[in-house]
């Protein structure tokens, strides 16, 4: 017998009349493509400054050591501001918070695009990263409160989580398009794109009864979780780039360390707490947010190869993007599928076989760069990574937000993504040391941060089999 899925567990109601506080939604189709925008466009801003950066650092004269904020502004705010966001999704009007914030994102655009000088280019980064923090949430509890049906909310889900795929793993390739015409395109394209998103999710997304909003918020709570999640991002990025030594880094991981136990205590005894921290007793949603650290993996794979590319080959930055351009449209055309499979055989063999693939696909640069043509390497991975990612990624989010409570979609959300951003850091973090430690060779040192990645990956692959062993046994039973 095999796992059920978890997003089958919550009961569902077949009254013809709504419950009270449901959204009925008039054109599902256009709501789903609405709030899939809203998480392209999020993902992408990830990863497409990358290959503007070296025509950002020539036009605005900007040092090396300030270029690296370009793209750690916008991760700080939005790994930040996600678990504020997830639950002020669940507490405030959806429709208002998503328009205001990509309005918020709109403005941040275009204010990058015209930037004269690098401190105002970051500043609209870091004002992305946070419109991104709370729109990702956002988008994601509308898309769980329009599709209660298990299966319908599995293929929703699925499509969802395929352009999100797409957009972390087309974020390079559109970056380096952009950016070959001008750097500022990739400030001022997402504004467009931004706005055409704002004025349809104001025509689709219906209004919601704020309830909620009677009940005293947790301000402190909210000031504690966020400037924790704000130095634990800070930390992790500038370990990637001063190191783990850097008094800055260490004093910004310390404050994380200190704020967390902080909000814990206030959550425990809050009568309406930002996070309950009950959630964290449910075993499917702590262990797939630990498994985020695939992403980090995933990630760091990126800049390993991006750097090889262009320092070893000298590839262009549009060349080194178009490199990851199979595995991007692999993930986007069949992620949807993924999300089909975990429905019919849960979500934890589905992720299993999706990492296993992925493992495959690094060990192959892990022993054979430098002595296998690099395009075959390239090749293979792509294949592996692109459909393996298309499987972990939904099997990982259908795991953590699947049976959320309707109170708790934004929440479940936040944290799932949270989970990425802090995966993402850890990762990068730790093989950009490595990358900077060993020097026996060049290649040498490629090959010990792919070991970084390759080893994390296996990890997880491991905790990945753990859970699929676990509610394989519970569900037989």
């Amino acid at each position: 017998m095999t796992e059920p899925s978890p997003a089958a567990s919550p009961p569902i109601s077949h009254d013809p009349k709504p419950p009270v506080g449901t959204t009925v939604v008039k054109n599902l189709p256009l709501l789903l493509a609405v709030v899939c925008a809203v998480q392209f466009l999020d993902a992408m801003d990830i990863a497409s400054m990358g290959p503007a950066l070296p025509l950002v650092q020539d036009d605005l004269a900007m040092s090396p050591a300030a270029l690296q904020w370009v793209v750690s502004a916008y991760a700080l705010g939005f790994g930040g501001f996600l678990l504020l966001g997830g639950r002020l999704a669940d507490v405030y009007n959806r429709k208002k918070l998503l328009i205001g914030w990509l309005v918020v994102f709109i403005v941040a655009s275009l204010v990058g695009g015209f930037a004269d000088n690098g401190l105002l280019l970051v500043v609209a980064r870091l004002a992305k990263g946070i419109s991104a923090g709370i729109t990702a949430p956002v988008a994601m509890a509308v898309l769980l409160d329009a599709f209660r049906e298990p299966s319908a909310r599995n293929r929703a889900l699925g499509t969802f989580l395929a352009v999100a795929s797409a957009g972390y793993s087309l974020g390079l390739v559109l970056g380096g398009l952009l950016s070959s015409i001008s750097w500022r395109l990739t400030m001022f394209m997402p504004a467009l794109v931004g706005l055409i998103v704002a004025v349809l999710a104001g025509a689709v997304i219906p209004g919601r009864q704020e309830a909620s909003q009677r009940q005293r918020m947790d301000v402190l709570g909210a000031v504690l979780v966020t400037a924790g999640a704000v130095a634990l991002v800070y930390g992790l990025s500038r370990a990637a780039t001063n190191g783990w030594g850097d008094w800055v880094t260490l004093a910004s991981l310390a404050a994380a360390v200190v704020l967390f136990p902080l909000f814990a205590a206030v959550e425990r005894n809050h009568p309406a707490p930002l996070i309950p921290l009950g959630i964290f007793r449910r075993p499917q949603l702590t262990r797939a947010n630990v498994c985020m650290l695939f992403f980090g993996a995933y990630v760091a794979f990126q800049f390993v190869l991006t750097l090889y590319y262009q320092v070893e080959l000298g590839w262009s930055p549009l060349q080194a993007g178009l490199a990851f351009l199979v595995g991007g449209v692999l993930t986007a055309g069949t992620a949807r599928y993924g999300a089909v499979l975990v429905t019919k055989h849960g979500a934890w063999p589905i992720a299993s076989i999706g990492l296993i693939m992925m493992c495959v696909g690094y060990l192959a640069w892990v022993l054979l760069i430098g002595t296998v043509d690099p395009l075959i390497l390239l090749a293979v991975q792509q294949l592996l990574g692109g459909l393996g990612f298309a499987a972990v990624y939904p099997a990982l989010n259908i795991a953590a937000v699947g049976n959320a409570a309707e109170n708790e979609q934004g929440l479940a959300s936040g944290l799932f993504n949270a989970g990425a951003q802090i995966g993402n850091g850890v990762v990068v973090a730790i093989t950009a040391t490595v990358l900077t430690v060993v020097t026996t060779s060049a290649v040498g040192s490629y090959r010990a941060g792919l070991w970084v990645v390759t080893i994390t990956t296996i990890a997880v692959t491991l905790l990945a089999l753990a859970g699929a062993v676990t509610y394989r046994k519970k569900a037989a039973a």
